[in-house]
């Protein structure tokens, strides 16, 4: 079952959510779609499963995990699909109560799984999880609340526990929320007014896109979590399908290959590391 599959089964889903039928036929459908793909995971659910496996001795339905960034919770709802019972999102925005409701009366799960938050202190209690993870979150922090992000997320680990990170960053030739290439080198309010005399919806750009340089997320978590672990080497040696890709992508491919290559690819694999998205790993001692 492909990624596009299950992205279909949660659309139903969702939109039987929102009219307020009953979510759980379309929910057995969706778990179906996940679980056909246990063998060979989307790749973003191949890097947090990985992760999840580094948790030290904890079994799958025990694991406590924080989706720090959650959106419309799919990615949750994938891994609770799989058996991760212990699933907890939180977002600034969005309508989540619904979820909560059928969490609590159609799964039997416990508790407020699904919470909305100002943006700064997480509203759960400290050593609260085993496994936190953000994807594609960070570059959309205003720059007064990015400290307290990685701080709430070390008050909130459990000793030993892991944190997954995958964050675009300014290096990245292509940005893909924009949709152009380079401009974002520049300075913000250069590359905004560009965006602008292009003619382009600003609302995303100038509200909920700060891209940072990489070296400041490896600062940050220097600073709050400690040492961390670049994965994104691993992260772009494993894409294979390059369908649902939101990026150039012959360009992609021709990179991926030129790291196979003796003497180039020993070179590509010092520098690439830094012009792609980052994923990091982080340990809690």
């Amino acid at each position: 079952m492909s990624w596009p599959q299950i992205v279909a089964a949660f659309t139903e889903m969702n939109k039987a959510r929102r009219k307020g039928e009953d979510i759980r036929p379309t929910w057995d459908r969706f778990s179906a779609a996940v679980n056909a793909s246990a063998e060979d995971p989307p790749l973003h659910l191949q890097l947090i499963l990985q992760g999840l496996a580094e948790v030290p001795s904890a079994r799958k339905e025990d694991i406590v995990i924080l989706d720090h960034g959650c959106g419309s919770g799919r990615t949750l709802l994938c891994l609770l699909a799989m058996g991760y019972r212990g699933i907890h999102g939180i977002d600034i925005g969005g309508d989540c109560e619904d979820w909560n409701r059928f969490l609590n009366d159609g799964l039997e799960l416990s508790g407020k799984r699904f919470a909305v938050y100002d943006g700064t202190r997480l509203p759960y209690p400290g050593r609260a999880f085993d496994f936190v993870f953000s994807q594609q979150v960070v570059e959309h922090i205003r720059p007064a609340a990015l400290d307290s992000y990685y701080e709430e997320e070390r008050r909130v680990m459990k000793p030993g526990g892991v944190v997954y990170h995958q964050v675009p960053h300014r290096l990245v030739p292509y940005d893909s929320h924009t949709r152009t290439w380079l401009i974002h080198y520049l300075p913000r309010r250069l590359w905004l007014a560009i965006l602008r005399r292009m003619g382009r919806d600003m609302l995303v750009p100038e509200t909920a896109l700060f891209l940072r340089w990489p070296w400041e997320h490896r600062r940050l978590l220097r600073r709050h979590l400690g040492a961390c672990e670049d994965r994104t080497m691993s992260r772009f040696l494993r894409v294979q399908d390059l369908s649902d890709y939101d990026g150039p992508r012959r360009l992609r491919g021709y990179l991926a290959r030129s790291l196979r290559l003796p003497v180039l690819g020993t070179l590509a694999r010092k520098l690439l590391p830094n012009f792609v998205m980052l994923d990091t790993i982080s340990r809690i001692p």
